[in-house]
């Protein structure tokens, strides 16, 4: 077969820019990935409006998706995207060969724009089923799952113009939702429900996305299934706002399943525990959970695997802290002396987990571990008064070099008090140790 001549390919390419999106895509995947047909359709693809298309900027394509995506380290309700894979979506689906409207064009010609991104990802579904290379690097960027990923990007592209307009009264911070803004919530569903019900639950995960308190949606599918019961809704459409929440308790519990090594990790396992409670006490408060239905029985394996991790911690804490004390030992005469001090590396950990008991105080019983950190924490500060009181008292009596020894034994012990937010006791034991140590001078 002879090549084809630049007048053909200029013909070619103007019948193919004129072809609607979804005809275009539907001809690649039925051209398969090899021949010439294949390698022509591929090619004119390529340079379709390359001269007229600008680079998409993904803030602008993908306006609506701002709540919806974060990192890895975000929960659910606010990282079903991350920036990598929105760039991912532009470069797999070509979307930066879309001519994108100017900043004047109106809603229509944005919206126009919006849903032949949504058709060239939808595209990519079928050519990956085609094309093993595809599929294999669709699935290494997004996992397995990709198809359902890619099907919830379209989703929100094509009805972008009605979800913006739906979530246009509401906030983009939402510290409570109101009995009032619950019934906006219910209006604003039960309309987009009629414009565009595939894209009904899309407005209100972003919603719940919005909520500084993520359990307080269950206020809105209170109102729209006109039952407070989990039976009833968790069978219905709406399960999937609902294991979203879910969703958030379980990553939150797993943000405090091991031991933190450094203040930050102790502080940021602090928040997650913090959060954990909210959500997990808050769905049981906002709506009738029954222990036997599927959310209850997905809510109290959670809340059993947190308070398993937070008790294994307690006794972790109390097994470890008097090791990472400051040692007295004997001297001469039997008398008490300054000892072997802890690493640095053991006084971080330490100082790590202080924190984290400390900030559970306010949590754990709300956690049903009250009881378990209580005990951990009177053991902590019985093991501290000991430990500070014999070295105030080798302090008093030391010489040389033991001066030194016991006063930084004290300074260990007020690191420890700092980070067991004591900072009352620990500024106390500090002037103790400077007084202690100019009247022996």
């Amino acid at each position: 077969m002879k090549p084809l001549t630049d007048s053909q390919l200029k013909s070619l390419s103007s019948l193919w820019e004129g072809l609607p999106e979804k005809i275009r895509q539907q001809l690649l995947v039925a051209a398969g990935n090899q021949g010439r047909l294949a390698e022509t359709l591929k090619s004119l693809e390529k340079n379709r409006n390359q001269t007229a298309g600008k680079d998409v900027d993904p803030s602008r394509l993908f306006s609506l998706f701002a709540d919806v995506t974060g990192q890895v380290s975000d929960p659910p309700s606010h990282a079903r995207f991350t920036r990598e894979i929105l760039d991912q979506f532009v470069a797999e689906a070509d979307l930066s060969l879309l001519p994108a409207p100017n900043e004047f064009a109106g809603p229509d010609a944005m919206q126009a724009w919006k849903h032949e991104a949504a058709l060239r990802l939808r595209g990519l579904i079928d050519r990956a089923e085609a094309d093993k290379k595809l599929k294999a690097r669709l699935t290494a960027a997004f996992g397995a799952g990709f198809a359902l990923l890619i099907e919830d990007a379209a989703c929100l592209l094509s009805h972008d113009a009605q979800l913006s307009a739906a979530l246009k009264p509401f906030d983009p911070v939402i510290t409570d939702l109101t009995p009032e803004l619950a019934t906006r919530a219910r209006d604003s569903y039960d309309d987009i429900c009629s414009e565009a019900p595939e894209a009904s639950l899309w407005f209100l995960k972003i919603l719940t996305a919005r909520l500084t308190r993520t359990a307080q949606i269950f206020r809105v599918i209170e109102k729209i299934g006109r039952k407070s019961d989990d039976a009833l809704v968790s069978k219905t459409d709406l399960a999937d706002v609902g294991d979203l929440v879910l969703a958030n308790a379980d990553f939150y519990a797993g943000q405090f399943n091991k031991s933190p090594m450094t203040i930050e990790e102790a502080d940021a396992a602090g928040h997650a525990l913090e959060q954990f409670v909210k959500v997990s006490v808050g769905m049981t408060r906002e709506f009738g959970i029954r222990k036997d239905g599927r959310w209850g029985k997905t809510l109290f394996a959670i809340r059993a695997k947190a308070s398993t991790a937070l008790e294994e911690f307690f006794k972790k804490v109390e097994t470890d802290f008097p090791r990472a004390l400051p040692h007295v030992s004997k001297g001469s005469r039997g008398l008490a002396k300054p000892g072997s001090l802890p690493k640095e590396d053991i006084i971080l950990k330490t100082e790590a987990q202080l924190r984290l008991l400390a900030v559970a105080t306010e949590w754990s019983s709300q956690a049903a571990v009250g009881s378990s950190q209580k005990h951990a924490a009177d053991a902590v500060r019985q093991e501290m008064d000991d430990t500070v009181r014999a070295f105030l008292e080798i302090l008093r009596a030391a010489e040389g070099e033991d001066v030194e020894k016991a006063t930084a034994a004290l300074d260990i012990c007020v690191r420890y008090m700092h980070a067991f937010n004591d900072d009352e006791n620990a500024d106390l034991i500090q002037r103790r140790s400077v007084a202690v140590r100019a009247s022996a001078a």
